[in-house]
């Protein structure tokens, strides 16, 4: 049905959706229905919109769904009109996974209209004053850890390609990578490649992983092994990977089963980086995915610890709007679900001449402004390599 995934995304109806990882892909096109929502609360809106539809029609059909990580959406930016968050019934969505051959027809393909193009301002700068910022109210007890983001601004090629850029991504982004594309109102496009699961669900049964601490990766196994034992012996690094674990079996636990959990964090590598890794499962008392997304969102990985109070210091002081980075991208079945963290990813300008790429660190009471801006660069590396801007 899908042997090329970024031929059929790229020849699909405005506006497209593309999710690709080693479990299966998703291609959608188009708009039959959708309700959005913004501010406190949008989860719950969300709820209850899908459930007049799904009333409305006897049964559930299969959904998108982008969450952004602002409450209120990323006002004011190049994002424009992007809401908090949305859930959308595509004209036609195609999903080729292991457990399922899809093609869901929701009668004639039609595509919204575009709106205008929002001003492009320049990225905020000042990340090593941030993050030496966050550190010093962790060590005083405000927070428990923050995730400081950057953004730079780069001019795409004039022979620039999206089509040719997701498969440098697919190609660059290794093992256990989510590629994923998505068309805004305007015509700009988020695209990347993430490693990060936010939630997996089939049935009852779910899944989702902590993915924290960091190394660069080589192609030398000596020292890639020399550098995963300085990484999992380093406290600074064990430390922010867990409070990402005590955050997801917090918000698992109330809504699941009894369920157990890695002992210990593995390495795992993804394209030219190695992540810390602990994967969780667990069984779901009541299957409302929705409800279990808005407890896992967004988590430490992403934002910080506690969740609330960081938020609130990140929108007054990173002025950064991230809206779909950090945020959440994927589909709701009637009995299963993928949503992923769109991280490694880039913005492109309606005219394609742009490219905001992004990228974060976890901050701790220990960190070193310095290491903490050559992780972001690392992890820069890969969309400025497949983009083919900057120095990465």
């Amino acid at each position: 049905m899908l042997s090329d995934p970024i031929q059929a995304w790229s020849e699909a109806a405005f506006p497209r959706t593309l999710l690709w990882d080693d479990a299966g892909v998703a291609v959608a096109e188009g708009v039959a229905w959708d309700a959005s929502a913004s501010g406190p609360g949008r989860g719950l809106r969300l709820a209850r919109a899908l459930g007049r539809l799904e009333g409305s029609r006897g049964s559930l059909p299969w959904v998108m769904g982008a969450l952004a990580f602002e409450d209120a959406g990323p006002a004011a930016s190049p994002w424009g009109a992007v809401p908090g968050a949305r859930l959308w019934l595509p004209s036609r969505l195609r999903i080729q996974r292991e457990e399922v051959e899809l093609d869901q027809i929701e009668g004639e393909l039609r595509s919204p209209a575009k709106v205008a193009p929002v001003a492009w301002t320049h990225p905020p700068h000042g990340f090593k004053d941030l993050v030496e910022d966050a550190a010093g109210l962790i060590r005083e007890g405000a927070f428990r850890k923050v995730v400081v983001a950057r953004a730079v601004d780069h001019h795409l090629p004039a022979d620039h390609r999206d089509d040719v850029a997701l498969a440098r991504l697919k190609a660059n982004a290794g093992t256990g990578a989510c590629v994923y594309a998505q068309d805004l109102p305007d015509g700009a496009l988020f695209l990347g490649a993430t490693p990060e699961l936010l939630l997996a669900a089939r049935g009852s049964v779910v899944e989702t992983h902590a993915l924290a601490g960091t190394c660069a990766a080589s192609d030398d196994e000596e020292i890639d092994l020399a550098r995963v034992g300085a990484l999992v012996a380093s406290t600074k690094e064990r430390k922010e990977h867990g409070l990402v674990v005590e955050h997801l079996v917090a918000g698992l636990r109330p809504r699941c089963r009894p369920f157990a959990v890695e002992a210990s964090p593995h390495p795992r590598r993804c394209g030219s980086l190695i992540h810390l890794e602990t994967r969780i499962a667990a069984e779901l008392t009541d299957p409302d995915y929705l409800d279990v997304i808005a407890a896992l969102h967004p988590t430490p990985a992403t934002c910080g610890l506690p969740a609330a109070a960081a938020a609130s210091w990140l929108a007054r002081h990173e002025r950064l709007r991230r809206g779909l980075y950090c945020g959440a991208l994927g589909w709701i079945g009637p009995a299963s679900c993928r949503a992923v963290v769109p991280l490694r990813g880039a913005l492109l300008s309606a005219d394609r001449t742009l490219a905001r790429v992004f990228a974060g660190c976890g901050v701790v009471e220990t960190s070193d402004p310095q290491l903490e801006y050559e992780e972001t660069e690392l992890k820069l590396a890969l969309v400025r390599r497949s983009l083919r801007v900057g120095h990465g």
